[in-house]
């Protein structure tokens, strides 16, 4: 079959980018046609030009042929080189003083080590959200000179960013939530996640997501009320639209929250939207009894969180403050490279739509204490990977349909 002839030029000096070229272009004699004729016109366009602009001299060293002498061709090329090597140079040379001054502000982070830790991460489900880095943000219960050892965490916000796009997921979870854990002897026992800490730390959160969830969490943050409170007044407060429902709790637990961060409460008026100093936004996300209860605390943090990081990247010559004054408050496992990694991919990060977990539940007493028990584990499970994680009919793994039948019978809700 004889193949297809191009033979006008004028085929090609009307065609714009479009998928109906780039389909085009996938026949290899139509983009070489196209391509000898890019090459022609632009032929065509340097002879006009020299024509009309180049008067000749007989002092002058006239180049050979069409194109130059071959020494002004490789001079040019050479020049071409050096710029490109110049520009790459000065690109190595601001990054590695960018990393070490990222280094440099890091330094004052409570590091945990748990390079030797069991995270008790499924090996499928470590196989199918192998395009997902998942960050526990983990807000403490911590008093003023009080460390975190023994404390529950207040707010439980699971960081989901997507490897290939940068898209990320706030996942907050609900902290009365009645999930498995690690007990103080080391046995395992169903209770609140927000007790989880409180028997034995951070990694004992992680792994009770991890396996109650089918998550695959490695990497967790915890700060406690001092860290919110000075971040928002270096920062010189935060925007937050205060509901009128709010400002009675506030007004009610501003006292407190100023005596553990060492501060000074100063009452709100008014509802509408408002910039808070540092103990009146972390009242307002600490706040939950008569302002939507756990979900509506779990709401709050996500709101300072956003706030807090928006105002940050406005403000990158508060760095260095940050990083004296609330860093050393902040527990992570997170490495320093690990978090260098986060920070030059942020440019490209993007917030979605936030999820809250579980999203049918019981929230009661059992016995004289309250819970928040998933209706049931593997349904709310499901609705997170299909949410969070584009996993249409996902399947749970074995472990959390161990532990779902477990809350079936030790609660009788289902």
């Amino acid at each position: 079959m004889r193949s297809k002839r191009y033979k006008k030029t004028y085929e090609f000096k009307d065609e714009k980018y479009s998928p109906e070229l780039i389909r085009k272009y996938e026949d290899p004699e139509y983009a070489k046609a196209a391509e000898k004729y890019e090459r022609q016109a632009r032929r065509r366009q340097t002879g006009s030009s020299r024509k009309q602009h180049t008067v000749r001299d007989s002092a002058v060293p006239q180049s050979k042929g069409k194109g130059g002498s071959r020494k002004t061709k490789k001079k040019y090329r050479w020049n071409k080189k050096k710029m490109f090597r110049n520009i790459l140079t000065l690109i190595l040379l601001l990054a590695v003083a960018g990393s070490g001054l990222f280094f440099y502000l890091t330094r004052n982070f409570d590091k945990v080590d748990t390079s030797n830790a069991d995270f008790a991460i499924d090996d499928q489900v470590a196989d199918d959200l192998s395009g997902y880095r998942n960050i526990a943000i983990l807000g403490s219960d911590a008093r003023a000179d009080e460390g975190y050892d023994g404390s529950r965490t207040d707010a439980i916000i699971i960081m989901s960013i997507k490897k290939s796009t940068g898209d990320i997921r706030l996942i907050s979870v609900m902290r009365d939530s009645y999930l498995k854990m690690e007990y103080l002897d080391g046995s395992m026992v169903l209770d609140k996640i927000t007790h989880a800490h409180h028997y034995a730390g951070g990694m004992n959160t992680i792994a009770s997501l991890n396996r109650s969830l089918d998550l695959n969490i490695k990497e967790f943050v915890i700060f406690n009320w001092k860290a919110v409170a000075d971040a928002v007044d270096c920062l010189g407060g935060i925007k937050i639209n205060v509901k009128p429902s709010e400002i009675n709790d506030m007004n009610k637990w501003g006292n407190e929250t100023a005596v553990n961060v060492g501060g000074t409460y100063n009452k709100i008026t008014e509802a509408g939207k408002q910039t808070l100093d540092g103990v009146q936004a972390t009242t307002y996300c600490r706040i939950r009894k008569t302002s939507g209860g756990d979900e509506g605390r779990s709401r709050r943090y996500k709101q300072i969180m956003a706030a807090v990081m928006k105002k940050a990247m406005l403000q990158p010559w508060k760095l260095n403050e940050l990083s004296e004054t609330v860093f050393p408050n902040i527990r992570t496992n997170m490495s320093q490279f690990k978090m260098y990694t986060a920070a030059i991919n942020a440019p490209r990060y993007s917030f979605g739509k936030s999820i809250s977990w579980p999203k049918v539940y019981y929230a009661g007493y059992l016995g004289s204490i309250s819970y928040v028990v998933p209706q049931t584990l593997e349904t709310n499970v499901q609705r997170l990977h299909r949410l969070a994680f584009g996993q249409d009919n996902y399947s749970v793994s074995a472990t959390c349909s161990q532990i779902n039948q477990e809350i079936i019978n030790d609660t009788g809700i289902y």
